[in-house]
C-alpha cells in the first residue's frame, strides 16, 4: 500500500523553519549533459552535500521561461538536510536549446512553444535524467525525489511511474495544453501507478493550477495544500519553502536501501544503476 504524508501536513508546516545546527560545507557540484532520443541536449547541475555514504537526491523540474537557477531557494534548504539535488534545464531553456545541433528555444508563447520545443516529452526526459543520477558515485538511487513548478510539476506527476520517487513535489501544476486533451485523466493515472507520496501546493486564485490540484486531491498518498491568492509556481517559495523542505526531510532521510520511516511502510525503488 502508498503510506500517506508520515507526518501529517499540518506538523510538516508547523515544524518549518528549517536550520542547520552548524555551517554546512558547500556541496560538491557536477555538471550534467543528457542527449533526449529525439536529440535535445540536456543540461543540469548535479549538487551533493558532503557526506560519508550515499545521499538521496530531488530532480527539480522549473516553470515555463524559467530554467534551472530558480530553484536555488529549495536546493539550499535541502543541501542544509543532507540532500543532494539536480537542478535541470528543461528542453528549449536555459542551457537546454540544441537539439540535433539546431537551436530551439521557447518563446514567450506558452502553447507555440509547446508543440515547438514538445513538452509532451519532458517527463520521458526526467526519466532519463534519474537514470543518470542514478548511475553518479555518491547517490542513493533509491532515495529520489521529483519537484517541479508548474508545466515541470505537471511534467514531474506524469513522470513517477517511470521515475520511481520516493515523494514528489508539484507546485502549481499547470500546462495542461501541452499534453493532450486526456491531460488531467492521464495525470490521476500517473499517480496512481507511481506509489510515490505527493505533496501538491496550488494557490486558490491560480485557476489552471488549483483546478489541477482539486483534481487529484483524494487519490491515495497524495496531499494537497491549498493557499491563498494567486502565487504560482516559484512565488510560493516565499511562504511555504521550509514546507517544502520538511517534506522531502521527512522521506528522504527516513528511507534508506528501501527501509522505512517506522510509522510508514514505502515499495521499493530501482537498486542504483551500476
Amino acid at each position: 500500500m502508498r503510506p500517506a504524508l508520515l507526518a501529517p501536513l499540518a506538523i510538516l508546516i508547523l515544524a518549518a523553519p528549517v536550520q542547520a545546527a552548524t555551517r554546512v560545507a558547500d556541496p560538491v557540484a557536477t555538471e550534467m549533459s543528457v542527449t533526449t532520443p529525439d536529440g535535445f541536449v540536456l543540461k543540469g547541475t548535479l549538487a551533493l552535500p558532503p557526506a560519508r555514504g550515499r545521499v538521496p537526491v530531488v530532480i527539480l523540474a522549473h516553470q515555463f521561461g524559467s530554467d534551472r537557477s530558480g530553484w536555488a531557494p529549495l536546493a539550499e534548504k535541502l543541501h542544509a538536510l543532507g540532500i543532494g539535488t539536480l537542478a535541470l534545464d528543461l528542453r528549449g531553456h536555459g542551457a537546454s536549446t540544441l537539439k540535433n545541433g539546431a537551436e530551439v528555444k521557447v518563446t514567450d508563447d506558452f502553447a507555440a512553444s509547446a508543440k515547438a520545443v514538445d513538452f509532451a516529452r519532458i517527463p520521458a526526459d526526467l526519466a532519463e535524467v534519474a537514470a543518470w543520477v542514478r548511475r553518479q558515485r555518491g547517490v542513493d538511487g533509491r532515495r529520489i525525489g521529483l519537484a517541479g513548478a508548474s508545466v515541470g510539476a505537471f511534467s514531474a506527476l506524469l513522470a513517477e511511474p517511470a521515475v520511481h520517487p520516493v515523494a514528489v513535489l508539484a507546485l502549481s501544476p499547470a500546462g495542461n495544453v501541452a499534453f493532450g486533451d486526456q491531460a488531467t485523466d492521464e495525470l490521476k493515472s500517473a499517480i496512481l501507478k507511481g506509489r510515490a507520496s505527493v505533496l501538491v501546493m496550488a494557490a486558490e486564485g491560480d485557476k489552471g493550477a488549483f483546478g489541477n490540484a482539486q483534481s487529484v486531491k483524494g487519490l491515495p498518498g497524495v496531499d494537497v495544500l491549498a493557499t491563498e491568492g494567486k502565487d504560482h509556481g516559484f512565488a510560493l517559495f516565499k511562504d511555504h519553502l521550509d514546507t517544502m523542505a520538511v517534506f522531502f526531510g521527512e522521506y528522504l532521510r527516513y528511507h534508506h536501501l528501501g527501509a522505512a520511516h517506522p510509522k510508514a511502510g514505502h515499495p521499493k525503488a530501482p537498486a542504483p544503476a551500476k
